[in-house]
């Protein structure tokens, strides 16, 4: 597969911007692991970060999957905040721009792949 130099170096960017949240969402889990989360902090827990940074992970191998699952985990966390939580909207949507990007880099790919394709 031939993949135009742009399409290379946003991937590449994606990756490590990615890599770059996993880490800290990683150091921010174990740095509060002292203090067990409630019952209804477990799903946002596993929505945001969790959910998010599997997507990443999973995006490493197959972007526009892992792009999805942590677009997705990131619009249902944020569809589950409560209206007092209103400050993490635009953290936790920036945070988000990687799996965008993601799916961006599998679309582009794919229609670049069926443009140069013979047939």
């Amino acid at each position: 597969m031939n993949v135009p130099r742009g399409l290379r170096v946003l991937l590449w960017t994606t990756r490590i911007v990615a890599t770059l949240i996993v880490v800290l969402m990683a150091f921010m889990l174990i740095g509060d692991a002292g203090n067990p989360p409630t019952s209804d902090e477990i799903l946002l827990l596993a929505l945001f970060p969790v959910g998010m940074c599997v997507g990443y992970v999973v995006a490493w191998r197959w972007p526009l999957v892992g792009g999805s699952i942590s677009v997705a985990c990131i619009v249902i966390f944020l569809m589950t905040l409560g209206e007092a939580e209103t400050s993490m909207v635009g953290i936790v949507s920036m945070l988000g721009i990687p799996g965008i990007l993601f799916i961006l880099y599998a679309l582009l790919t794919r229609r670049t792949n069926a443009a140069v394709a013979p047939g």
